[in-house]
């Protein structure tokens, strides 16, 4: 294998030179806008011969991807609005073929999307009929949902994703029944369920309120349009529960005073407790009664761990947390990326932890998660740290199996994104970045993208999290998987992404004993496993409340 080394100049020289190309990187956006919105239209006329029997979801996805990227190159195209008329118009097919809510809810909001972001286009009118009729449709019969949760609970948690077409999905804990009974020490709320979940809590002011997540849960068809309850005793004022996306419930509590509070599960059946109390009282017999340390899941609000650097970066500052994270399965289609000495795909193997590393994060850590691909297609590397952006992700983990020339090289990597001049570093990022559609004069551009302290800063830490706990689990395996750092390379899918970021080389496939190992589903899913682990790690980081998902038995107690 050849490697080529990448001279860059200096920053500062070619952020002189950027001022005066503007106008000239103006128009080829404008340029590249208008390639892919004629390439996306093939695509979409493709889609139109394909037989009825051969048409899925992924054909769907190909020709979206392509009409969205339109948008993502050029805002300001005079093709941005039928692109995404185009995308409305897609989903709404996918929602017609496959009768799946989710698609219906996604071409409605296409279609806003586009009227609110081009409001003198000639399709706005178009589009603002057809939003209204998929909201009519929406509306019809019993799969009205009326949230529970206000906008400003919205803001600080998520948006509210109707779950009418969820409440059977196979794996999550089901909520029956929400009760409560007033004290004179105090208040007690009980959710009744089929199992227990990892919990998450914090509490918004304006009015003063405590909520609650409950990760992997549903609730039962009695409860699917959202309960309030109404308590009025010298605590609170109401209990409302619903659907805060497809796989959490949310409780919300609104308090008139400030208070203190604990969490508990009771079994035979299965209740989650929560029994509140005011500030600094003492807890009541009944409560002590029932509390297990083993099986306490919240813990109080802590500011956020400095840097290895022992600095607080904005984000740190801020308090920021994660809510949305996106994995990107590297290469994918015609680029198979590094083959082993086998015949094993990289792309196979890093799209197979991809998916179990989603799964991992939405059931454990209650994540909303993206990919970049979720079948074995080509997606532009110019085009995953857009996708990233475009759907507002927190954090964005690439996965790649690493290749050398020697055979006998082991070893984890990860990367995040900044200027080297060390020629392993560079070397690597040549490999990776050779299905990139970048030409020369973008290169003022990308240095720019690359320069940016904060994210820098914080992908540094996000390397650290993953590479030890990457290489702690693997390394088990054999003592030769070296432990070969976090390092920095300019890589073209990292480029551009608007939050931390990291590019993971899981192992050599180059290597014939890695290579036996990413053959092994077993193996794939220590991987995720490992990976999770790291993201759990760095989320902790940031000040955000541990999620326990192994609870140990406890003993029944009367609620």
């Amino acid at each position: 294998m050849i490697r080529t080394a990448l001279f860059l100049p200096t920053a500062g020289a070619l952020l002189i030179t950027l001022c005066s190309q503007m106008p000239a990187l103006a128009a080829s956006k404008r340029e590249t806008a208008a390639k892919r919105y004629r390439s996306a239209e093939q695509l979409y006329d493709d889609l139109q011969h394909v037989p009825a029997p051969e048409l899925g979801p992924r054909q769907y996805v190909v020709v979206i991807n392509a009409f969205e990227a339109v948008h993502r190159t050029d805002p300001s195209s005079g093709y941005c609005d039928d692109a995404l008329l185009a995308v409305g118009e897609l989903y709404q097919a996918m929602a017609e073929r496959f009768q799946q809510d989710r698609y219906r809810q996604k071409a409605r909001e296409a279609f806003e999307f586009m009227a609110r972001e081009y409001p003198s286009s000639d399709h706005r009118p178009k589009a603002l009929a057809m939003a209204a009729e998929l909201a009519r449709t929406r509306e019809h019969g019993d799969t009205v949902v009326k949230a529970a949760l206000s906008d400003a609970e919205h803001e600080a948690g998520s948006v509210v994703q109707p779950p009418g077409y969820q409440t059977q999905r196979a794996g999550l804990v089901s909520i029956t029944r929400i009760r409560h009974h007033s004290y004179s020490d105090g208040t007690r709320i009980v959710l009744e369920m089929d199992g227990e979940t990892a919990l998450k809590y914090d509490r918004l002011s304006r009015p003063d309120r405590l909520y609650i997540d409950l990760f992997g849960s549903t609730m039962s068809k009695a409860l699917i349009q959202g309960v309030q309850v109404e308590i009025a005793d010298t605590l609170l004022s109401n209990a409302r529960l619903a659907q805060n996306r497809g796989n959490k419930a949310r409780l919300v509590l609104d308090l008139k005073q400030p208070t203190s509070f604990d969490v508990f599960w009771l079994d035979n059946p299965t209740r989650f407790v929560l029994d509140v109390r005011g500030a600094g009282a003492p807890r009541s017999p009944r409560t002590v009664q029932a509390l297990d340390p083993g099986r306490l899941e919240l813990k109080p609000p802590r500011a956020a761990d400095t840097t290895a650097d022992g600095k607080h970066s904005l984000t740190r500052a801020l308090g920021l947390k994660l809510d949305t994270i996106l994995i990107d399965a590297g290469h994918g289609g015609h680029d198979t990326g590094s083959i082993g000495p086998g015949g094993l795909l990289e792309k196979d193997v890093v799209l197979d932890i991809s998916k179990r590393l989603g799964k991992l994060l939405e059931e454990r850590l209650g994540a909303d998660v993206i990919y970049t691909r979720e079948s074995d297609v080509f997606v532009p590397l110019e085009e995953r740290p857009q996708i990233a952006n475009s759907r507002k992700a927190d954090l964005m983990i690439s996965i790649h199996c690493n290749a050398a020339p020697s055979a006998t090289v082991r070893g984890i990597e990860t990367y995040y994104l900044s200027l080297t001049s060390d020629s392993w570093e560079l070397s690597v990022a040549s490999l990776e970045n050779a299905a990139a559609s970048s030409s020369i004069h973008d290169l003022e551009d990308l240095v720019t993208k690359i320069a940016f302290e904060e994210k820098i800063e914080e992908s540094r830490e996000f390397a650290k999290r993953i590479q030890a706990k990457l290489h702690e689990g693997v390394s088990r395996h054999s003592s030769s998987i070296r432990n070969r750092g976090i390092r920095k390379a300019p890589f073209i899918v990292l480029v551009g992404a608007q939050m931390p970021a990291v590019l993971a080389e899981i192992g050599f496939i180059s290597n014939r004993s890695d290579e036996a190992l990413l053959r092994k589903s077993g193996f794939r899913q220590e991987v995720a496993e490992h990976l999770f682990n790291g993201i759990a790690e760095y989320a902790t980081s940031l000040g955000t409340p541990a999620l326990r998902t192994s609870l140990s038995p406890g003993s029944a107690q009367r609620d």
